[in-house]
């Protein structure tokens, strides 16, 4: 029998992307890049972006990626960025070969929490001719999402005790407020991805588009803040030199997940594996280390 060939479905209308969203909370925590970035497609899609499936319902992999009309810079994988899940990866590489799904001509990035999707994304690398990078981040997800998605990563010796002591911090020296798109450049200076271009105009996307939280100093500027992104990650997070080891990062993110929590977004992070005061500060606040990882992959064509 003839094989039959990939093809993808555009899942669009509330009632399809509402029901992917489900889909995807089923799959948690492996699905967690995928489903919260469906969250906030369903939350207004305020990056414009679409969801494809290779069938419908019960699909095998899922790509969030930007419309077509979004990604006219080549070389800008900032934009060009593109989640996926797939409940056998070992099956999706026809699928996320084809040119309506990944364009493979430009400059690119696959987010998942799938790291087992590394074989698939080596081989389709080499197959269009291009390089891959793979980078691997422990994945947290804040507690009070792990209590409403999946109660299955909660084990109380797992969290800090103290996760309730960052009421008031410096209440009288720094002003709490939000960035605004000016602050782009002062994020992209810090922002370990960044420190071009094209990744200050993705902050400040990121800023115009979701909630920011910062310290303000003396003269009126951030001297520490939290963003997210797309995809519901909390990111971007930094302090100036001059203002570090006070904590103020740790106070300004339990500000920043108490005010997500009300609006009742999901909300997860990634670590470095050798950034220990960052982990420590995870721990601190109480976030589930889960049992999958962040995985990014840099495409190059040749």
């Amino acid at each position: 029998m003839a094989k039959v060939p990939a093809k993808m479905l555009h899942l669009q209308g509330p009632q399809m992307l509402q029901m992917l969203e489900k889909y995807l909370r089923k799959s948690l925590p492996e699905s967690l890049k995928v489903y919260g970035t469906t969250f906030h497609i369903n939350q207004g899609n305020p990056f414009k972006l679409k969801a494809l499936v290779d069938k419908w319902p019960d699909f095998n992999t899922v790509v969030i990626r930007p419309q077509e009309q979004e990604m006219t810079d080549d070389l800008d994988h900032y934009t060009n960025t593109y989640q996926v899940y797939s409940k056998d990866p070992k099956k999706c590489q026809e699928f996320l070969g084809l040119p309506e799904v990944i364009n493979w001509k430009q400059h690119l990035q696959i987010q998942s929490s799938q790291s087992s999707l590394d074989d698939v994304i080596k081989n389709l690398a080499a197959i269009k001719l291009g390089k891959v990078k793979q980078t691997q981040c422990f994945l947290y997800m804040v507690s009070e999402t792990a209590k409403k998605l999946a109660t299955s990563l909660l084990d109380e010796k797992n969290l800090s005790p103290n996760g309730d002591k960052y009421k008031s911090i410096h209440q009288k020296v720094l002003k709490l407020s939000s960035l605004d798109p000016t602050h782009a450049a002062l994020v992209n200076k810090f922002w370990h991805f960044g420190g071009n271009e094209r990744s200050q105009r993705f902050i400040e996307r990121c800023i115009r588009a979701f909630p920011t939280f910062s310290l303000l100093g003396p003269e009126g500027t951030p001297v520490s803040w939290a963003l997210m992104d797309q995809t519901g990650e909390l990111r971007m997070a930094g302090t100036i030199p001059e203002y570090r080891a006070q904590g103020l990062i740790t106070y300004l993110t339990y500000v920043q997940i108490q005010a997500l929590d009300k609006l009742g977004f999901p909300m997860y992070s990634h670590v470095d594996r050798a950034n220990h005061i960052m982990q420590k500060l995870s721990f601190n606040l109480q976030s589930i280390s889960v049992p999958c990882d962040w995985n990014q992959w840099n495409f190059v064509p040749l």
